[in-house]
């Protein structure tokens, strides 16, 4: 009889454990949703980010990006590397056209083969507002607690976004394509 009893108290209290773990990635995902609906009710944004580019064929590429979002569409500029400093996408009505020293380049409508370091940010941004939660946690990032959220888009591809702080900064995003990481962002300013 006392094996039975702590057989079923044993079974409780997994089960307890279960429903709490439960209930706090319920309460992850809530606080999520609700970062994510203030977020995107803001009509302009601007963000600043050092993007790392992985490439099929192995090549590592560096670029630090300003996107802006408004009303008018998306613009993307380069801030390095110095050699193509200044050169910027705008995006608008689902059309492209790239921007450099006052020529401006018509690009067609939108990028249709993949992810690349210009489209870095409108694709975050993309998750960010399309994105199915797919998984939430906590952990620790150089000493600071952080919440991280596995997004995943109605094509598959999937972002683990890392935010700080009560007000759920973004500071870190991968993008992900077939299981490989092929961006890195690191924001350092987001408005």
């Amino acid at each position: 009889m006392v094996k039975i009893r702590r057989a079923v108290t044993l079974a409780l209290m997994i089960s307890l454990v279960f429903l709490a773990g439960c209930s706090g990635s319920e309460k992850l995902e809530e606080d999520f949703e609700l970062w994510r609906e203030s977020f995107l009710a803001v009509e302009e944004h601007e963000i600043t980010a050092d993007v790392t580019y992985f490439s099929s064929d192995d090549r590592v590429c560096e670029y630090t990006l300003r996107y802006i979002s408004s009303e008018d569409g998306e613009t993307i500029e380069v801030l390095s590397p110095e050699l193509i400093t200044g050169v910027s996408a705008r995006i608008e009505n689902g059309e492209s056209e790239l921007i450099f020293d006052g020529a401006i380049l018509e690009t067609g409508s939108g990028v249709t083969e993949g992810i690349s370091p210009m489209t870095a940010l409108p694709v975050f941004m993309d998750f960010i507002r399309e994105g199915h939660v797919e998984n939430l946690g906590r952990e620790k990032m150089e000493d600071v607690e952080v919440l991280v959220t596995e997004l995943e888009l109605a094509d598959g591809e999937k972002m683990t976004l890392w935010q700080t702080g009560a007000e759920m900064e973004p500071v870190f995003a991968a993008i992900r394509k077939e299981n490989s990481v092929i961006l890195k962002i690191n924001i350092s300013q987001i408005k």
